[in-house]
């Protein structure tokens, strides 16, 4: 375990880091290295894509995130009280997550297209003008959110139901002869029950929307203008368009740090939880 950790964790990180710290060009098909010190850090605070780039990717996540956890719990408990057509749900819900996300995003940008998309047929053939679904900046932004939670809200469902499973049939059969009502059975026996289960699935939507990548580069390839360029956008264009390799580093750096301060306020708050604080006298 620790000779993996090294190879796929720290090595990696370690050279991160070292380019974030240096000039890096590209001369006769091989890397030069120079120190630059925290000149690339620095050129951080008057990037306006940058810093527009983790916006949009905050503002991203604050969707995505709950939209995702709320449908897909919805969904679970949906699917796992249905005694008609279970089975056939189940696999329905569950193909969305099984598809690379760069032919769900092809799927969508067919739907989607101005020109010849499945959307804009439906409305043509109501009498509505066509829309441009992917050519403002508010219906770029909206559009890779849906997107984003067409896909991903059936692994929270596949997550969210495993939990479900799990619960003991006693535990919602005592409370009913207690006198509970369904929603009173679901409100305070299941969802404290489901607790972890949303928290796991939530952290796992949060580090997967810090990433998003395909949509945007699919669907919108970041804009109209930078509307969609994401983080995980605006790094790669800095690398491979801009060949600007410190500075897309360090971006890259303050990412990683920006998602590992999230995670460690998650596990902070965890571990002091609900009583688990300093006593008071």
């Amino acid at each position: 375990m620790a000779i993996f950790l090294l190879v796929f964790a720290a090595y990696p990180m370690v050279q991160l880091v070292r380019m974030s710290l240096s000039e890096v060009e590209i001369a006769g098909g091989e890397f030069v290295w120079s120190g630059a010190g925290l000149a690339n850090y620095a050129e951080f605070p008057d990037d306006d894509i940058a810093r527009y780039s983790f916006l949009i990717t905050v503002v991203f996540i604050a969707v995505t995130v709950p939209a995702t956890v709320i449908l897909g719990t919805v969904l679970a408990v949906l699917v796992r009280r249905a005694t008609l057509l279970a089975g056939l749900a189940r696999n329905v819900l569950l193909w969305p997550a099984l598809i690379a996300p760069v032919v769900v995003s092809v799927i969508w940008w067919l739907i989607l297209s101005p020109n010849f998309g499945t959307l804009n047929k439906v409305l043509e053939s109501l009498g509505l003008p066509p829309q441009g679904w992917l050519g403002s900046s508010s219906g770029a932004i909206v559009s890779i959110i849906v997107v984003d939670v067409w896909h991903w809200a059936p692994l929270v469902f596949i997550l969210i139901y495993a939990a479900l499973q799990g619960i003991e049939p006693d535990l919602i059969e005592a409370a009913e002869v207690d006198g509970a009502t369904e929603w009173q059975v679901h409100r305070h026996v299941v969802l404290p029950l489901l607790v972890p289960a949303i928290a796991a699935a939530s952290l796992i939507r949060l580090t997967m929307g810090a990433k998003a990548f395909d949509e945007m580069y699919v669907l919108t390839q970041g804009g109209p203008g930078t509307a969609t360029t994401l983080v995980s956008l605006y790094i790669r264009n800095v690398f491979f368009d801009r060949l600007d390799l410190g500075y897309g580093a360090a971006v890259s750096v303050l990412v990683i740090l920006a998602i590992g301060a999230v995670l460690a306020l998650v596990a902070i708050g965890r571990a002091v939880g609900p009583g688990k604080g300093p006593a008071h006298a």
